[in-house]
């Protein structure tokens, strides 16, 4: 009930008072040298603070405790130079087991070949001796007994024992 004799305007005219006083006192108390020094005209009056980094730099020394030791047998190589076999017993025209893998992708194309327009024993010789032609060391190496059970495996017809060691002799 006592509220109700202020006015709106009272009420707001005596909060506008009491925030400016507060932050006055707060200025004064906290920002004096700022205050002064703008109402004076001189701008800044504290110039910023000194830090040990803007100077130099804190740099470890290494040899305190010496470099860091490297595990033993560890090297560090670029990627060029990474393989996991030496460089002198690398054969650059032979991958045995990529060769081998295309060789038998190639005798799978042939028999579907075969299969699907009915091709003879002759056609196969024909074709295969194409494939010896191509990959010679494939047939050089011991792989002979993988590469005939592959052909008797995926072949449309049958053939002889002898058929079968002409074509990988």
């Amino acid at each position: 009930m006592m509220l109700q004799v202020f006015t709106w305007q009272e009420f707001l005219i005596a909060a506008l008072v009491l925030s400016v006083l507060w932050y006055a006192g707060v200025g004064l108390l906290f920002y004096r040298g700022e205050i002064l020094g703008f109402l004076s005209g001189r701008g800044k009056s504290s110039e910023p603070l000194a830090h040990s980094w803007q100077d130099q730099v804190d740099e470890l020394e290494l040899d305190l405790m010496g470099g860091v030791a490297g595990e033993s047998g560890v090297s560090v190589l670029e990627a060029d130079e990474f393989s996991f076999v030496p460089r002198e017993s690398v054969d650059r025209d032979l991958d045995p087991l990529g060769d081998l893998a295309d060789v038998q992708d190639e005798i799978k194309g042939i028999c579907s070949v075969l299969e699907m327009e009915n091709g003879t024993r002759a056609d196969f010789f024909a074709l295969f001796a194409m494939i010896r032609e191509k990959y010679p060391k494939v047939f050089e190496g011991g792989v002979r007994v993988e590469l005939a059970e592959f052909i008797v495996e995926h072949l449309p017809f049958e053939l002889s024992e002898d058929e079968l060691a002409g074509l990988l002799d």
